[in-house]
């Protein structure tokens, strides 16, 4: 990936989505360092979210379609639910990315399946500080991969086929864009508590 932008990484995300390609495959394009730069991009983003809107919009679900069907899964997630599960979904990836550098590390929290430990109960502040917090954890273990780490190794991420240390950082990226999309949807719907602006 020559050019790591939002918009290149949405493409990729896109190929995925559709079954063009897998997380591994769109990984394998871009080095470690450019991987890097794009969940700066990403997180970044999600930050600005958390940072921006107040704590009634982060709060704020879906409303049912106007046909009366409710949202479901997690189309009915708020932005604090969303969120709070990304952060606790890095810690299955530090897990890997350790385990492929012969890593032993343990996590007090760790998910259990998808789409799991979303948490409405998260005020912002700590929500603020726990999402920063997890991007330096995931950027620092990015830079403190030995020089001589084995790109080709891979581990099985169960959902997602193997994934190389480039596999499991681009799968970082992917489902940061996902939930972004979907944070992008609640602020459009009408009803949504106003001065909310994506950046």
């Amino acid at each position: 990936m020559a050019d790591v932008t939002i918009e290149a990484l949405t493409q990729a995300g896109m190929r995925v989505a559709r079954g063009e390609s897998t997380p591994e495959a769109e990984g394998r394009r871009s080095t470690l360092a450019e991987l890097a730069a794009g969940l700066r991009l990403t997180r970044g983003r999600l930050q600005a979210i958390v940072d921006g809107w107040s704590q009634e919009q982060l709060l704020a679900r879906p409303r049912a379609a106007e046909n009366g069907t409710a949202a479901e899964g997690e189309d009915r997630w708020s932005a604090t639910e969303a969120i709070s599960h990304l952060i606790v979904t890095e810690n299955w990836y530090l897990l890997h990315m350790g385990r492929l550098v012969g890593r032993r590390e343990r996590f007090e929290t760790m998910p259990r399946g998808l789409g799991d430990q979303a948490r409405q109960d998260v005020p912002k502040a700590e929500l603020s500080a726990s999402l920063a917090a997890a991007t330096r954890a995931m950027l620092d273990a990015i830079a403190a991969l030995p020089p001589d780490a084995d790109l080709e190794a891979v581990r099985d991420s169960t959902f997602f086929g193997d994934l190389s240390l480039r596999g499991w950082v681009m799968l970082a990226i992917i489902h940061d864009l996902d939930h972004l999309r979907q944070i992008g949807r609640v602020a459009a719907e009408r009803g949504f508590p106003l001065d909310a602006v994506i950046q």
